[in-house]
Protein backbone atom coordinates (compact mmCIF):
# COMPACT_ATOMS: atom_id res chain seq x y z
CA UNK A 1 0.00 0.00 0.00
CA UNK A 2 1.28 3.42 -0.96
CA UNK A 3 2.03 5.67 2.02
CA UNK A 4 1.07 9.31 1.67
CA UNK A 5 3.78 11.21 3.50
CA UNK A 6 3.31 14.14 1.12
CA UNK A 7 -0.03 13.56 -0.60
CA UNK A 8 -0.55 14.78 -4.11
CA UNK A 9 -3.70 14.48 -6.17
CA UNK A 10 -2.06 11.60 -8.04
CA UNK A 11 -1.20 9.76 -4.81
CA UNK A 12 -4.73 10.28 -3.45
CA UNK A 13 -6.11 8.94 -6.71
CA UNK A 14 -3.90 5.84 -6.40
CA UNK A 15 -5.13 5.16 -2.86
CA UNK A 16 -8.76 5.61 -3.96
CA UNK A 17 -8.08 3.13 -6.77
CA UNK A 18 -6.63 0.66 -4.24
CA UNK A 19 -9.79 1.07 -2.16
CA UNK A 20 -11.98 0.39 -5.20
CA UNK A 21 -9.85 -2.67 -6.07
CA UNK A 22 -10.39 -4.06 -2.56
CA UNK A 23 -14.13 -3.43 -2.95
CA UNK A 24 -14.19 -5.18 -6.32
CA UNK A 25 -12.27 -8.09 -4.82
CA UNK A 26 -14.82 -8.35 -2.01
CA UNK A 27 -17.72 -8.28 -4.45
CA UNK A 28 -16.26 -10.87 -6.81
CA UNK A 29 -14.65 -13.09 -4.14
CA UNK A 30 -16.47 -12.44 -0.84
CA UNK A 31 -14.69 -15.36 0.84
CA UNK A 32 -11.34 -13.51 0.78
CA UNK A 33 -10.50 -11.20 3.71
CA UNK A 34 -10.42 -7.51 2.75
CA UNK A 35 -10.96 -5.71 6.08
CA UNK A 36 -7.28 -4.82 6.45
CA UNK A 37 -6.95 -3.54 2.89
CA UNK A 38 -10.07 -1.40 3.27
CA UNK A 39 -8.85 -0.02 6.61
CA UNK A 40 -5.39 0.79 5.24
CA UNK A 41 -6.81 2.62 2.21
CA UNK A 42 -9.25 4.61 4.37
CA UNK A 43 -6.45 5.48 6.80
CA UNK A 44 -4.30 6.79 3.94
CA UNK A 45 -7.23 8.90 2.71
CA UNK A 46 -7.58 10.27 6.26
CA UNK A 47 -3.88 11.17 6.36
CA UNK A 48 -4.12 12.89 2.97
CA UNK A 49 -7.14 14.93 4.04
CA UNK A 50 -5.52 15.98 7.29
CA UNK A 51 -2.26 16.91 5.56
CA UNK A 52 -3.90 18.87 2.73
CA UNK A 53 -6.67 20.20 4.98
CA UNK A 54 -9.21 19.42 2.27
CA UNK A 55 -12.32 17.27 2.17
CA UNK A 56 -11.80 14.29 -0.14
CA UNK A 57 -14.48 12.75 -2.33
CA UNK A 58 -13.86 9.01 -2.01
CA UNK A 59 -16.52 7.57 -4.34
CA UNK A 60 -20.13 7.79 -5.48
CA UNK A 61 -22.61 5.51 -3.72
CA UNK A 62 -25.15 3.28 -5.45
CA UNK A 63 -27.85 4.38 -6.43
CA UNK A 64 -27.33 8.02 -5.46
CA UNK A 65 -25.03 9.58 -2.92
CA UNK A 66 -21.38 10.14 -2.10
CA UNK A 67 -18.74 9.04 0.39
CA UNK A 68 -16.53 11.90 1.60
CA UNK A 69 -13.70 12.22 4.07
CA UNK A 70 -14.27 15.43 6.07
CA UNK A 71 -10.94 16.56 7.47
CA UNK A 72 -12.25 19.02 10.10
CA UNK A 73 -14.55 16.45 11.68
CA UNK A 74 -12.09 13.59 10.96
CA UNK A 75 -14.93 11.32 9.79
CA UNK A 76 -16.13 9.58 6.68
CA UNK A 77 -19.45 11.07 5.68
CA UNK A 78 -22.07 9.23 3.68
CA UNK A 79 -24.25 11.84 1.96
CA UNK A 80 -27.57 10.53 0.62
CA UNK A 81 -29.28 13.65 -0.77
CA UNK A 82 -32.17 11.73 -2.34
CA UNK A 83 -33.50 10.91 1.11
CA UNK A 84 -31.89 13.83 2.94
CA UNK A 85 -29.58 11.82 5.20
CA UNK A 86 -25.93 12.34 6.10
CA UNK A 87 -24.16 9.72 8.22
CA UNK A 88 -20.77 10.28 9.86
CA UNK A 89 -18.66 7.19 10.51
CA UNK A 90 -15.21 6.21 11.73
CA UNK A 91 -13.22 4.04 9.31
CA UNK A 92 -14.08 0.96 11.38
CA UNK A 93 -17.80 1.76 11.40
CA UNK A 94 -17.76 2.41 7.67
CA UNK A 95 -16.00 -0.89 6.88
CA UNK A 96 -18.37 -2.87 9.10
CA UNK A 97 -21.40 -1.26 7.43
CA UNK A 98 -19.91 -1.77 3.97
CA UNK A 99 -19.20 -5.46 4.59
CA UNK A 100 -22.82 -5.86 5.70
CA UNK A 101 -23.95 -4.47 2.33
CA UNK A 102 -24.37 -0.74 2.95
CA UNK A 103 -22.83 2.16 1.00
CA UNK A 104 -21.83 0.19 -2.09
CA UNK A 105 -19.97 2.23 -4.71
CA UNK A 106 -21.40 2.92 -8.13
CA UNK A 107 -19.45 0.35 -10.14
CA UNK A 108 -20.18 -1.94 -12.99
CA UNK A 109 -18.53 -5.13 -11.90
CA UNK A 110 -18.20 -8.02 -14.26
CA UNK A 111 -17.04 -11.49 -13.43
CA UNK A 112 -13.54 -12.28 -14.68
CA UNK A 113 -13.55 -14.64 -17.66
Amino acid sequence: MLSLNHPTMEAISLVKNQLIQAIVQHQTKPYLPVWGELFTALREIQKAGQHSQKNIHVYSIEPTGDLWYLYRENVFSVDLPGIGITISLTPEQFIDAFLKGSFQPTLSITEPS
